[in-house]
C-alpha cells in the first residue's frame, strides 16, 4: 500500500515517469493472439457461423477479412512508428482528426474492450464448468468465474513480462490442440477425398456472405492490441507492424483453415446440417471418432484456459487506455497511478467494474453464454468496429496534412482501401444488427449503438470543455505526456523514428538528405562548435526546429521532406554555414627589389582598341607592375550557328 501511495506523490509532485521500451515482437504477438482467442473462435464462433447463419463461406470469409486487415494495419503501423502512444485509436483520432473526437473515441475504447472483457468472463465460468465436470467437479458457473476474475485482478498488477510468459503457455497450447483437430479432420475426409468447394470465393457474394464477413471481424477483435504496447515496444518501426502482421497470418490459417478442415470432415453438403446440431460442441464433435478421449478431453480443458488468456489480454488492454487517457488529465489523476511501469490504479479499477458487472448477473440469474458472453462480445465487436473506421479516416487526414517519408502504398492507398471497406461494413453491422444477435428485441439490438453514440458525443462535448477551461490539458491530448506546467510549451505529437543510424532503404531521399546536411556541417564546423545544427557548446538542441515541421528523434535536422524542405525523390544540396572569408595576400617584388605584398586586384577583360580590336593596357591607376590578363581565344562557332562578329575573331598578333 505504501508503494501505491509514494507512485501516486510521484505522479503529483513530478513528472510522469514514461514507459520503458522493453517488449519485444514476440510477447506483443503473444498478448494479441490470446487477446484474439484462437480456440474460443474455433469452438464458438465457426459452429455458429455454420449452423445459425447457414452459410459456407465461412473460410473465406475469415481469409478475407484478414487480408483487408492487413491493409488495414498497413496504415495503422505507419502511424504508430510516428505516434507511438498506449492509446492506440485514442491517440490516432486526436492526432488524426481532432482532439474533442479523440477524447470520444477514448470514451468508446474503454466501453467497447470493457464489454468484451466482462463478456467472457460469462463463456469462461461455463467452460471451467464442463471442464471440471469431466474429474466430476460440479461448481457453478459465478463462482469459477469470480475465481477467475481474483486471479486476474492479481496478475493484472505484475510486471506484463510475466504475464507474457503465462500467455505464452496457454496460447502454444490452444494452438497446438486446433492444429492437432485440423490435422485429424483433414486426414479423415468425407467421401475418402478432400474437397475445396467451401473455398469458393462465389460463396460470400450474397447477403448472408456480407453477414459473414461482420461475423469474421468480430472474430478477429483483438488483433489491434499491439497497437497499445507502442509505446513499451523496443522499436516500434518494426516490432508494431511485425506483431500485427503476425497475427493475422496465425489468424487467417487458424480460423479460415479450421472453418475449411470442419467442411472436409463433415462434406461440404453436410456440414450446415450437422452443426445446426452440435452449436456448441461441432468443434470437439468431428474428430471425436478419431481422436483418443483424453485429447479430446484436454481440448475441453484447454477452451477454459483460451478464455482465461483472452480476459488478461483484454485486462490489460483497458488498463493501458485507462492509464494513457488519465496521464494526460482527461480522466481523474488517481487513475494514472503506476508501479515499475504498471498501471496499478487502471487495473483496479477495470477488475472492479467487472466484479459489479458479475455480481449483477448472479443476482439476475441471467444467462452466461447469450446474455453474457455473446451479447457483451458482439456488442464489443461493434465499438470496436466503429474504433477501426474513425482510426482509419484519421490514418487518412493525418498523412495529407503531416509530411512523412513512408511510401505512397502506406500514406495513401492502403489507408483509403480500408477506409472504404470498413465504412461499408460498419453501416451494414448497423442496419443487420438485430440479425446478428438473433433477436426482435428493439431495446436489446439498438442498445449497443446508441450507447456506442452517446459515450461518442459526450466524450467530444468534454474535450471541448477542457479546451476553454483546462487549456494545460486539452494541449497534450494524444500525446501520452502529463499536462502542461505554467510557461511550458506543448510537447511534439508526431515523431520520426527513423534517425541516421536508423536501418532506412538504400536511396530513401529522407535518410540521404539527412545523410548529407550531417556531413557538410561536420566538415564545415569550426573548432569549439557542436555539429548539432550548429549549435554552440552548451547549446541543446531544440524539440521541433520550426512551426509546420515535425520533429526528429536525434534533433539534427528539420523533416526533410516537411514545409520548406525537400520533396521525395529530390537530392537536397548541402547548404554549410556562411564563413568569412580573408583576402589572400599576394607576393610581389617591391620597387627596391626586396620582396612584398601587393594587395589582390580584380580580374577584368582588357579594353578594346578604336578598331575593335583586343589588346593590354594598364590596369589603371592604383595598381602599377599589374597588366590585364588577355583572354583565352574563342573556339569558332558551327556553321549553322549565327556567324561570327568581327570583334568575335581572336588577334592572331597576340
Amino acid at each position: 500500500m505504501e508503494s501505491v501511495f509514494d507512485s501516486l506523490l510521484d505522479f503529483t509532485g513530478g513528472a510522469m515517469p514514461q514507459p520503458e521500451r522493453k517488449l519485444g515482437t514476440w510477447p506483443i504477438f503473444v498478448i494479441a493472439v490470446s487477446a484474439m482467442t484462437p480456440l474460443t473462435v474455433v469452438a464458438g464462433a465457426l459452429p455458429l457461423g455454420y449452423g445459425q447463419v447457414g452459410e459456407k463461406g465461412i473460410p473465406v470469409a475469415y481469409m478475407l477479412v484478414a487480408a483487408v486487415l492487413g491493409i488495414f494495419a498497413v496504415g495503422l503501423a505507419a502511424m504508430a512508428r510516428h505516434v507511438p502512444n498506449s492509446g492506440a485509436f485514442y491517440a490516432y483520432a486526436a492526432i488524426g482528426i481532432s482532439r474533442p473526437l479523440g477524447v470520444g473515441t477514448a470514451f468508446v475504447a474503454l466501453l467497447a474492450y470493457n464489454a468484451m472483457q466482462i463478456g467472457l468472463y460469462g463463456a469462461f465460468g461455463v467452460a471451467a464448468h464442463h471442464a471440471l465436470a469431466i474429474f466430476g467437479i460440479e461448481i457453478s458457473w459465478i463462482i469459477l468465474a469470480l475465481i477467475g476474475w481474483a486471479v486476474i485482478a492479481v496478475l493484472g498488477r505484475i510486471d506484463i513480462d510475466l504475464n507474457a510468459r503465462i500467455l505464452t503457455v496457454l496460447v502454444c497450447a490452444e494452438v497446438l490442440i486446433v492444429l492437432i483437430f485440423d490435422a485429424v479432420m483433414i486426414g479423415n475426409p468425407a467421401g475418402g477425398t478432400v474437397t475445396f468447394d467451401t473455398l469458393n470465393p462465389a460463396l460470400i457474394a450474397s447477403a448472408g456472405g456480407v453477414s459473414l464477413l461482420v461475423a469474421a471481424i468480430a472474430g478477429m477483435v483483438g488483433f489491434e492490441a499491439p497497437l497499445v504496447y507502442a509505446a513499451e515496444a523496443r522499436d516500434p518501426r518494426r516490432t508494431i507492424a511485425r506483431a500485427i502482421g503476425f497475427t493475422l497470418i496465425v489468424a487467417a490459417f487458424l480460423y479460415g483453415g479450421t472453418a475449411w478442415a470442419m467442411s472436409v470432415v463433415a462434406g461440404p453438403d453436410q456440414i450446415v446440417a450437422i452443426a445446426g446440431n452440435h452449436l456448441n460442441d461441432l468443434f470437439f464433435f468431428l474428430p471425436e471418432p478419431y481422436l483418443p478421449s483424453v485429447i479430446i478431453d484436454l481440448g475441453r480443458i484447454f477452451f477454459a484456459t483460451s478464455l482465461f488468456a483472452a480476459m488478461l489480454a483484454f485486462h490489460h488492454t483497458v488498463a493501458r487506455y485507462v492509464l494513457t487517457v488519465a496521464r494526460e488529465g482527461v480522466l481523474p489523476p488517481a487513475l494514472a497511478v503506476t508501479r515499475q511501469g504498471v498501471p496499478v490504479a487502471a487495473s483496479l479499477a477495470q477488475s472492479a467494474l467487472a466484479l459489479v458487472a458479475l455480481l449483477i448477473f448472479a443476482i439476475g440469474a441471467w444467462n452466461p453464454t447469450t446474455d453474457l458472453f455473446f451479447f457483451g462480445t458482439v456488442s464489443g465487436g461493434l465499438g470496436v468496429l466503429i474504433l477501426m473506421t474513425i482510426a482509419s479516416v484519421a490514418v487518412v487526414r493525418f498523412f495529407r496534412r503531416t509530411p512523412s517519408s513512408e511510401i505512397r502504398w502506406r500514406r495513401s492507398i492502403a489507408p483509403w482501401i480500408s477506409t472504404v471497406f470498413l465504412w461499408i461494413v460498419l453501416l451494414i453491422t448497423v442496419a443487420f444488427f438485430g440479425d446478428l444477435l438473433g433477436s426482435d428485441n428493439l431495446a436489446k439490438v439498438w442498445s449497443p449503438t446508441l450507447s456506442f453514440l452517446l459515450v461518442l458525443i459526450l466524450g467530444i462535448v468534454w474535450g471541448k470543455k477542457l479546451r476553454t477551461e483546462k487549456p494545460e490539458v486539452y494541449a497534450v491530448i494524444g500525446t501520452g505526456h502529463p499536462p502542461l506546467a505554467r510557461g511550458e510549451s506543448a510537447p511534439p505529437t508526431v515523431i520520426d523514428t527513423a534517425p541516421f543510424h536508423s536501418t532506412r532503404e538504400e536511396g530513401d531521399p529522407t535518410t540521404e538528405a539527412a545523410e548529407t546536411v550531417r556531413k557538410s556541417e561536420e566538415q564545415n564546423a569550426e573548432p569549439g562548435q557542436s555539429t548539432e545544427a550548429g549549435l554552440g557548446v552548451g547549446e541543446r538542441a531544440p524539440s521541433e526546429r520550426r512551426a509546420g515541421t515535425a520533429s526528429v528523434v536525434d534533433n539534427r535536422i528539420e523533416n526533410p521532406v516537411a514545409e520548406g524542405g525537400i520533396a521525395p525523390g529530390e537530392r537536397v544540396k548541402p547548404k554549410p554555414s556562411p564563413r568569412p572569408r580573408t583576402p589572400r595576400p599576394r607576393k610581389t617584388a617591391s620597387e627596391n627589389g626586396t620582396p612584398g605584398t601587393a594587395p589582390r586586384v580584380p580580374r577584368s577583360r582588357p579594353a578594346a582598341d578604336d578598331n575593335g580590336q583586343v589588346g593590354s593596357g594598364s590596369a589603371g591607376p592604383g595598381t602599377p607592375g599589374v597588366q590585364r590578363r588577355t583572354p583565352r581565344p574563342r573556339a569558332p562557332r558551327a556553321p549553322e550557328q549565327t556567324p561570327a562578329t568581327e570583334s568575335d575573331t581572336p588577334d592572331d598578333s597576340r
